[in-house]
């Protein structure tokens, strides 16, 4: 027999086994992305944005796609390496609450986080009901909000699920540089993301909704642009991520006559990014749930008890009934064989367990979660605080009219 040891209530599951009985499966596997959409592809109906996305009209600019680089010899099983423009867009994810899009964000290849503009997160109350989607697959994770800073309009989003691990990498291209061409991500109706050229103009002094100085940041061509979206080089390095301030000459300036804040998108530096992410605190990196309490049996793993609401009762394993003898075709002999093979997988894996009711053998497939996935959000969201600037009319489905 084997346990993991107890917990308090209201702290998140363990999975790892120890002495005997209890909760099964734990682990950690870093972020991947994979595989290609093409650029430019006529849009399909769909519903409308939401607000600060802005779709393209037909045959809006977009950056070329640069060339992707086969894995080295002598690893012939690896992936091909995803470099340039086409690692950046798979990088961009699209952030949805309630399955409808409220901005764009991108994974960071160096702490795998998301980074995007603060605004659009804290509109809606919170990250309870708040998920990513990667446009390449249409697979999603929810997210939790680890850290943020309202006056850069950043936000910095931990996923609850771990399969990705390819992400944008940070460019030290100077963005005033006259002869690179900048591009941003906009989302199409079709549930991709697509490149376009997004000139930097220069750097400014904008205001937060808090009259805080956003010392040099970068003034950009705004037309169609998408906040929380990275601002990119063309070899797909992030120069910067689109957030939302007061234009400059608006907000609260000191003077005895304010003028009202007029929202305006800008670019937050690679620089600023870095010094937002050297202040967060330590990320716990997220581990996997399975959520059944099971004893080492001559048929495998007797399960003696079910998690409410956990992967294993959603597949329908119910206790006292149920043997697990494998999973993905690997014989479980005991409860730490069973804790094993959860622990080598990620939140959000399918897996297949082979399970034994009685005389008959049956295939469950189990979706993995994360212990420190929240439960379902509130129908209703929580109140938004004054200092949140109201958003402008949305535009329309493709975007401002010529």
């Amino acid at each position: 027999m084997a346990h993991l040891p107890s917990r308090r209530a209201d702290s998140p599951p363990s999975d790892r086994p120890a002495r005997r009985g209890g909760l099964l499966g734990a682990g950690w596997v870093a972020l991947a992305l994979a595989g290609t959409i093409v650029l430019g592809a006529t849009p399909s109906p769909a519903g409308p944005p939401g607000p600060w996305v802005f779709i393209p009209p037909p045959g809006a600019s977009s950056a070329t796609a640069s060339a992707k680089k086969t894995a080295p010899s002598g690893s012939a099983s690896a992936a091909p390496a995803v470099e340039g423009m086409d690692r950046a867009r798979l990088a961009t994810v699209v952030l949805e609450r309630n399955k409808k899009p409220i901005g764009l964000g991108v994974l960071l290849s160096e702490k795998s986080v998301v980074i995007t503009a603060r605004s659009p997160v804290a509109l809606g109350g919170g990250t309870g009901d708040l998920e990513i989607r990667f446009p390449e697959s249409n697979a999603t994770t929810k997210v939790k909000l680890h850290h943020e800073d309202a006056a850069w309009d950043l936000a910095l989003l931990v996923p609850y699920s771990s399969k990705w691990s390819e992400g944008a990498k940070p460019s030290d291209v100077d963005p005033l540089s006259s002869t690179t061409t900048f591009s941003t991500f906009v989302l199409l109706k079709t549930g991709k993301v697509q490149a376009q050229a997004t000139p930097i103009l220069g750097k400014r002094d904008y205001l937060s909704p808090d009259g805080d100085i956003l010392k040099d940041a970068l003034s950009i061509d705004t037309k169609n642009v998408a906040i929380g979206t990275p601002l990119v080089d063309p070899q797909g390095g992030v120069v910067g991520v689109v957030g939302r301030a007061c234009a400059p000459g608006t907000g609260k300036t000191g003077a005895p006559k304010e003028v009202a804040c007029a929202p305006a998108l800008f670019g937050a530096p690679i620089a600023q990014i870095r010094k937002f992410l050297k202040t967060a605190p330590p990320i716990k990196a997220p581990t996997t749930y399975l959520g059944v309490t099971g004893l080492t049996d001559k048929l495998g793993v007797r399960v003696v008890a079910v998690a409410e609401g956990s992967p294993a009762a959603l597949a329908g394993i119910k206790a006292n009934e149920d043997a697990i003898v494998a999973v993905d075709g690997t014989v479980t002999k005991t409860a730490e064989d069973l804790a094993e093979q959860i622990k080598k997988r990620a939140p959000g894996d399918e897996t297949k367990l082979t399970v034994m009711r009685g005389t008959q053998l049956r295939e469950v497939k189990v979706v993995l979660k994360s212990s420190e996935e929240p439960p379902p959000a509130p129908t209703k969201p929580a109140p938004v605080g004054s200092i949140i600037l109201p958003l402008p009319p949305l535009p329309p489905v493709f975007g401002p009219k010529k």
